[in-house]
């Protein structure tokens, strides 16, 4: 709830600043500053009413679409005020009922192409809910979120901003006299109100003197309410940083117009990085490399070549990112021959040595099980929470990494196997999942203990020598690791002495185990009475042979006459799957490949392997699958490969309908894969593992490809119906003037947009590691989005150009029904 608020609060300021940034206005940065909240608000009784909790994932949604939320009221605010300062240059005609008019027209303006922005948006995250198990009950809460927020915005934008925009945004009509009077009596009402007792913690905070803090505070309300009673709606062409907007914009879209082909080249090339990026460089370029080496020539001489191949070698595939618990699980296992009291002894020496770690702050361990058959833990497994410091009194450059290092360095004792690096709750949720204590193992299925045992060293022998398995974190199960005392009755020697099988059996089983013999009754308890050896007979195994044994005939003979005793070892637990008797071998990944990578690779060298015979089984029927927390990520993607270019053509489908004109919806779907290629980009600069966190900021960067294009498309669309356009000249004018008039939006909103994500990236809270994978694709897709107000405008003049040249006409008949045709187009100097 913490970061949520102060993500909220950081985007309020953010947009405050950016709003007076563009527009020069800071009563316009009010209105979006009063329906930001509203529109949160408005999510969380979405959020109850449909009964989603608050938890770090769904309050996340709301956070990562803070900065969507503001989108569509800053597109609405800004055709508003457009078309109040036009309406102000004319002289104010048809007064306050104009005005409405003026305001409600503007809101219509760019309604569809507000409601067509969102829209895409939603759809984007439909993938979500497609998903299945662990990553469902992760995501589906946060795209739940992050729908009524986004279902908010959109109400908010079209029915809260217009009213406001009618209250608010006005130019000032008072005098300088008058100005300068409320100035004053604003001044001295902010130096009273920083003299109540109120404001000392503020004054605390900045750490100035009582008397500097009064009259900065008095200044301060001063100036601002001088700047607000002389505050006017300025038309973009006075608007200095609109002015300097329209000049860089206006002079490159100008040279597009000109040079199609060699514009479209840099989306085009962001596109082969976006590819090289998630592929690998090398990989991609390799048919351009084997075309060179056919005429002779060498890529890899050329500078710079070699370098970029080495830095985007291609993204890998993690399992999934956990979250900080602060804390450690430590689950190493004895020796299934261990006894409960040596056990006991190991558990005891190992928390005193991890207790010794400067980070940890304390220690609890455990061992066996409750009452319970849901845990099945044996006495050989030992199960520690290693609860670590606040940061602030880690060691200089410690990592959580070197903690765990730390813990398994000082615990592995002789006879204890090492333990793979997880938290409490990923254990567990690996532990329900997989039913093993690492994040990934090859489960070996056979048909007997004995093959299962050798079967499983084996392959422990193999994977210890694999490069991409830490070779010190593999640890097979000792399937026939527990002694046993066996009993062979002789029953030709028993039946001599009237003794059958059974009856031999239920003597040892008494004898060592114990029977209960009576029930002492002490008030309310009841407590069973057992009979049995006594301890000195049964601790002395070579003595258990000499017990002697009263027989049927009544002669007492040994126990040795009637069976024979021996030592053998047998399994510690008896494991199964898919009625099959099953053995693991746990291992950890060393780092240098991703997760998936990793089992690919670990899997795939075994089963060559065993096809060369350099990994020997018994006989028997034995089969070798990678299990492991893992087999969620494979199945998301294997599901995302298909439900996102779904999705992808539902936004096609939507835009489609929007403008009902193939070639301008081609123009502003071109936006999707380059804001795609962008996000790839970005992740592969960052170093970012492919897991479903990362895939949901692609969905997102989805919804957030096409906005700007609409935007531009449906403007360029509107004033081409409202002129007839009959050259080249007219048309690329007309297309530059529309460009020219919705840079200014489409800038803000990606000005909001990425300047929001900066408190994502650098949060280092709880949960922040989620909410940093899903800003980095949205971040490499939000900085090549403001190509789409070339690539748009330049794709859709080239088709228009061609349609002149063929005698068609720029504009479709139903696009002239509604508007009115001006006669004649003042052609600008657009060759």
């Amino acid at each position: 709830m913490q970061t949520l608020m102060q993500s909220i609060a950081q985007e309020t300021v953010i947009t405050i600043v950016v709003t007076v940034l563009f527009l020069l206005h800071f009563r316009a940065s009010l209105v979006i500053a009063l329906t930001l909240p509203l529109a949160v608000l408005m999510a969380w009784i979405g959020m109850r009413v449909f009964g989603v909790d608050a938890n770090i994932m769904s309050l996340a949604g709301i956070a990562i679409a803070v900065g969507t939320m503001v989108d569509m009221a800053i597109i609405i605010l800004e055709n508003i005020y457009e078309g109040l300062s036009a309406w102000e240059q004319q002289g104010c005609p048809g007064g306050g009922r104009r005005r409405l008019e003026v305001i409600r027209e503007s809101a219509e303006e760019v309604a569809p192409a507000v409601m067509t922005a969102v829209g895409t948006t939603i759809i984007s995250f439909l993938p979500v809910f497609f998903l299945t198990g662990r990553d469902y009950r992760l995501f589906a809460p946060l795209a739940w979120t992050k729908t009524y927020a986004l279902v908010a915005s959109l109400v908010v934008a079209m029915a809260v901003v217009p009213m406001l925009c009618r209250v608010l945004l006005r130019s000032s009509r008072l005098s300088l006299r008058a100005s300068v009077l409320l100035s004053v009596l604003a001044c001295a009402a902010g130096a009273c109100g920083a003299l109540t007792g109120g404001m000392d913690v503020v004054r605390g905070g900045l750490g100035c003197s009582r008397s500097v803090f009064v009259v900065g505070c008095g200044l301060l309300s001063g100036v601002v309410v001088l700047l607000l009673s002389r505050e006017r709606i300025r038309p973009i062409e006075r608007n200095p940083v609109s002015r300097l907007l329209r000049w860089i914009y206006g002079g490159r879209l100008r040279f597009a117009l000109r040079y199609k082909l060699l514009v479209l080249s840099i989306p085009g090339l962001v596109v082969v990085l976006g590819a090289g990026a998630w592929f690998g460089l090398a990989r991609v370029l390799s048919p351009v490399e084997q075309l060179a080496g056919m005429l002779g020539a060498d890529l890899r001489s050329l500078p710079g070549y070699q370098r970029a191949c080495e830095v985007l070698p291609g993204l890998e595939s993690d399992d999934w990112i956990a979250l900080d618990e602060g804390s450690w699980f430590y689950m190493p296992s004895l020796y299934p021959a261990a006894s409960f009291s040596q056990a006991m002894e190991v558990l005891q020496t190992q928390d005193s040595l991890i207790r010794e770690i400067p980070e940890v702050e304390s220690v609890l361990g455990k061992i066996g099980r409750a009452q319970s058959a849901l845990d099945p833990a044996p006495t050989s497994m030992i199960e520690t929470y290693v609860m670590l410091k606040p940061r602030e009194q880690w060691r200089p450059g410690m990592t959580e990494r070197g903690i765990w290092d730390a813990v398994n360095a000082a615990a592995t004792l002789p006879g204890v196997t090492p333990a793979s690096p997880l938290q409490p709750i990923e254990g567990r949720v690996v532990m329900l999942q997989a039913g093993i204590k690492a994040a990934m193992a090859v489960r070996i299925y056979g048909d007997s203990l004995e093959g299962l045992s050798a079967a499983a060293v084996s392959v422990a022998d193999r994977l210890k020598r694999h490069a991409l398995v830490n070779a010190q974190t593999v640890a097979p199960d000792i399937v026939l690791g527990k002694p046993y005392l066996e009993f062979d009755v002789d029953r030709a020697e028993a039946a001599r002495y009237g003794m059958t099988t059974k009856m031999v059996n239920e003597i040892v089983s008494a004898g060592l185990g114990g029977v209960d013999a009576a029930t002492t009754v002490e008030g309310r308890e009841r407590y069973p009475v057992q009979v049995r050896f006594s301890r000195d007979v049964r601790e002395s195994i070579s003595e258990l042979p000499l017990v002697p044994i009263v027989t049927e005939t009544g002669e007492v003979v040994p126990l040795q006459r009637l069976a024979s005793v021996r030592t053998t070892w047998g399994p510690g637990m008896i494991s199964s799957e898919d009625s099959r008797l099953v053995a693991h071998v746990m291992f950890s990944p060393s780092g240098r490949a991703g997760d998936l990578e990793t089992v690919e690779s670990v899997m795939s060298d075994l089963s060559g392997a065993r096809r060369t015979g350099e990994l020997k089984f018994p006989e028997g029927n034995f089969e070798l699958q990678p299990v492991g927390s893992f087999q969620s990520q494979l199945e998301a993607n294997q599901r995302l490969m298909w439900i996102i270019p779904l999705v992808a053509l539902i936004n096609f489908l939507l835009i489609y309908l929007e403008f009902r004109d193939l070639p301008v919806t081609l123009a502003v779907f071109t936006g999707l894969p380059v804001s795609f290629a962008g996000g790839m980009l970005m992740a592969g600069l960052a170093g970012v593992q492919l897991n479903t966190a990362v895939w949901i900021g692609f969905i997102a960067t989805l919804g957030l490809a096409e906005d700007d294009g609409v935007v531009m498309a449906t403007f360029i669309r509107q004033l081409l119906g409202r002129r007839r356009i009959r050259t080249v000249q007219q048309l690329r004018a007309t297309v530059l003037e529309a460009g020219m008039k919705r840079i200014r939006p489409c800038m803000m909103t990606t000005a909001t947009t990425l300047i929001a994500l900066i408190p994502v990236l650098t949060a280092t809270g709880r949960g922040a590691e989620v909410a940093r994978a899903m800003a980095w694709p949205v971040l490499g897709g939000m900085l090549v989005e403001p190509f789409a107000s070339f690539v748009v405008p330049v794709m859709y003049c080239a088709f228009l150009e061609l349609r002149l040249r063929l005698g068609l006409g720029v504009v479709e008949p139903e696009v002239c029904e509604s508007v009115r045709i001006i006669p004649e187009l003042p052609c600008g100097s657009v060759g």
